[in-house]
């Protein structure tokens, strides 16, 4: 049995054919490779120069986007409900709805976006009041901020 049998007995020219299979390959390939995707992150601390700063220092990470800021637990669910940021880093401490109170909603309200909690009250019992509404990170402001940016990373990456 010839070659040109073999491969359905017409004989074509293999060099030509298995270019023209390779360009809707390649053309394929472009669409289907995506960048890393931007963490979109929402800000809730009722201290105006710590959403500041910390504006400012997760710009600097390149695959870190702050999309809003909130300075009280209504505005928190208000600005997470419209943005649908992937991470909400969330102070305890705030007016109007507590952090966790807020935590616990938002699973209701926005199911998609993970909470960091990001507090001064580093205790066990707000950890555990952490955990239970939710929260999937805490961070003590205290910490370094590698920290921070590590339960930034693996919370947008559990979404």
């Amino acid at each position: 049995m010839s070659a040109d049998a073999r491969w359905g007995g017409a004989r074509h020219n293999h060099a030509t054919e298995s270019l023209a299979e390779l360009q809707p390959l390649r053309l394929r390939l472009k669409v289907e490779v995506k960048r890393d995707p931007m963490i979109r992150v929402l800000l809730v601390d009722d201290q105006p120069a710590i959403r500041r700063m910390l504006k400012l220092r997760l710009g600097l990470e390149p695959d870190l986007q702050v999309v809003g800021e909130a300075g009280d637990g209504l505005e928190a669910l208000r600005w997470t409900r419209h943005l649908t940021p992937d991470v909400v880093v969330m102070d305890v401490d705030i007016p109007r709805m507590d952090g966790l109170a807020v935590t616990e909603a938002l699973h209701l309200v926005a199911p998609q976006s993970r909470v960091v909690i990001l507090t001064m009250h580093d205790t066990r019992p707000v950890r555990e009041r952490a955990r239970e509404a939710g929260a999937l990170a805490f961070v003590p402001k205290q910490a370094d901020e590698v920290l921070l940016l590590s339960a930034i990373r693996h919370s947008g990456a559990a979404g």
